[in-house]
């Protein structure tokens, strides 16, 4: 039994490697720094910097020989001691830190050239989709992770067969492969809608400006490039003011956080001694200060609180902006700002929930034992019924419920029921035996043959399960490509900055060279 702590502080060491990627807040980290809520975007600021810099040379609407010197000041503050982004902080002057930084290095006559045909507008929204979409890519690989253990858990457990239930009452016997794949179905479906909002998010609004974009010709295409993203945001308008892509972002995260959470419902609920059907590493859970043989499952608890934070982001995005369209300004500052802070802590649950199905203790023999234990065969022994005697399917609902109710007052357990007992049944509801074979009853009551004899198509038979597994499979497969490309096209739009900064710095350096030479 691990000794009390408080969940996702502090692990047991034998879990501990599983959650390597894990960010497990300390008790200093649990309010994040000014500093540190701010450096994604001003990432952002300072690539969207650099791309507007090298547009504005190569559009001829800028001196080259300025360009140089700007683009050369920001990198040498690359160089520096904590990076561009901590002397943009300093600043503290956010969007327009990199002209702030430049007008102290070059002054005023040559920074304020910068921002031509820019505007707070295009600044800020460029920075949410550039560092909204970073994280986006980020809990994509982290739920293909997840994905990855849900699949391999479940070929594991094709064959284990476990009580399904409705209504919290046991139902049909199930195998706990076919319902894994159950969330594997919704995970792949979670994939699914992160790879279409990608899409509508990847746009660039740069150039847009606040409202009709700008007078001055530039070239939204090749800023847009530069920064990675797959085309223009077209509509200058839309790009600055449309909210429904930051809406969405929050749906995404709370149907993600929904349906992990309903997983996490149910592992603590099988966790519990009534249940008995899994058991959570002890890395992941803790006891009580005052009674210690409790095994608390800390970590699903944590899980589940996510659907709440993420539910609470999404209607306080959706209040900020029932405004008339072009009002709420500095509210819509804060709610870009709940939208990373959404996605950062999504990062945190994904690996955490990976890591507690990877460590999963699954009690094969009591789930076999309590699959046949609560009448869950009942829908089989009126199957039967219905192919053996030739009669309506009600009918045979009714004498299988007559079955039932007799067993109990008898005191029989399923296992324990006979020919004789149906026909009584039989008998009291329409006055006559059925002569069920005692075989045949026996095949109908048996959870094992239930399951086998499930083989429509997404059915627990073993062989639908394995043919599920190979589809699941390869729909991750795919998902997996498709990240790897797509992080692979944003290595290439920062190459393809950086090559364009040489470009304008390589003159500019060739002549210093030669000056001192002289």
């Amino acid at each position: 039994m691990s000794v009390y702590r408080a969940a996702n502080v502090r692990l047991n060491e034998a879990v501990r490697p599983e959650l390597a990627d894990v960010c497990l807040p300390g008790p200093d980290e649990t309010i994040l720094g000014e500093y540190a809520r701010m450096r994604p975007q001003l990432e952002a600021f300072h690539a969207f910097d650099k791309a507007h810099i090298v547009m504005l040379a190569e559009e001829g609407l800028l001196p080259r020989e300025d360009a140089a010197a700007m683009l050369r000041v920001l990198r040498t503050l690359e160089g520096q001691s904590g990076g561009a982004i901590a002397a943009r902080a300093a600043t503290a002057e956010n969007m327009h830190s990199g002209e702030a930084l430049l007008t102290h290095a070059l002054g005023g006559e040559i920074a304020g050239k910068m921002h031509l045909g820019r505007s707070s507008g295009d600044l800020l929204t460029v920075s949410f989709r550039y560092t909204l979409r970073e994280k986006l890519l980020r809990i994509a690989a982290q739920l293909n992770a997840l994905r990855q253990v849900v699949n391999d858990l479940a070929a594991q457990h094709v064959n284990t067969v476990m009580p399904g239930s409705t209504h919290l009452q046991h139902a049909q016997p199930d195998t706990f492969g076919h319902y894994l794949l159950a969330w594997a179905s919704a995970f792949d479906r979670d994939a699914e809608r992160l790879r279409q909002y990608f899409v509508r998010l990847n746009l660039s609004p740069a150039g847009a400006a606040i409202l009709n974009g700008s007078e001055f010709a530039l070239n939204r295409e090749r800023v847009g490039e530069l920064l990675g993203f797959d085309g223009l945001a077209l509509n200058t308008r839309d790009a600055v003011w449309g909210r429904d892509v930051e809406i969405e972002a929050h749906t995404l995260t709370m149907l993600l956080a929904s349906n992990f959470n309903r997983l996490a419902e149910d592992l603590m609920l099988w966790s519990s001694p009534e249940f008995g059907l899994v058991e959570c590493a002890d890395g992941f859970c803790g006891t009580s200060s005052i009674m210690p043989q409790k095994k608390n499952p800390n970590a699903l608890e944590c899980l589940k609180g996510m659907v709440a934070t993420c539910t609470g982001h999404l209607v306080s995005t959706v209040m900020v902006h029932k405004n008339p369209s072009t009002v709420p300004v500095f509210e819509w500052v804060r709610s870009m700002s709940d939208a990373w802070r959404g996605y950062d802590e999504m990062a945190s649950a994904l690996p955490l929930m990976t890591a507690v199905l990877k460590t999963l203790i699954v009690r094969d023999e009591r789930m076999r034992e309590r699959a046949g234990a609560f009448w869950a065969t009942a829908t089989d022994l009126a199957a039967a019924i219905v192919r053996h005697a030739d009669i309506p399917w009600r009918a045979a609902h009714q004498i299988t419920g007559i079955t039932v109710r007799l067993a109990i007052d008898a005191g029989l357990s399923p296992g324990q029921i006979n020919t004789a007992l149906v026909d009584q049944a039989a008998r009291t509801h329409f006055g006559r035996d059925i002569g069920l074979p005692p075989a045949v009853l026996a095949s109908a009551m048996d959870p094992t043959a239930s399951v086998a004899r499930h083989k429509l198509p997404g059915g627990p038979a073993p062989e639908r399960v394995s043919e599920a597994l190979l589809m699941h499979a390869a729909a991750l497969a795919e998902d997996e490509r498709w990240l790897a490309v797509t992080l692979g096209h944003q290595q290439q739009a920062r190459a393809m900055l950086e090559q364009g900064i040489d470009a304008l710095l390589a003159p500019s350096l060739a002549s210093s060279s030669a000056s001192i030479s002289r």
